[in-house]
């Protein structure tokens, strides 16, 4: 499973969804992979990817895309 994560600013706008890979064998995590881990990704890619700056990522909501 590939999760969807969406990514809104501050007024609830969608900015950016991501899909977030989780490879397992990877991360060594398993199923212990939760949203909070998902949500913190998106917002490091929102960071990188230069969407919005570290001073603001605080102001970010994530939510599980269906």
């Amino acid at each position: 499973m590939v999760p969807n994560i969406e990514v809104k600013d501050a007024k609830g706008k969608l900015i950016q969804t991501y899909e977030i890979f989780t490879d397992n064998s990877i991360t060594g995590y398993g199923p212990l992979i939760t949203n909070e881990h998902l949500f913190k990704m998106a917002k490091l890619n929102a960071i990188e990817d230069e969407l919005v700056s570290e001073d603001l990522a605080h102001e970010l909501t994530f939510s599980v895309a269906e």
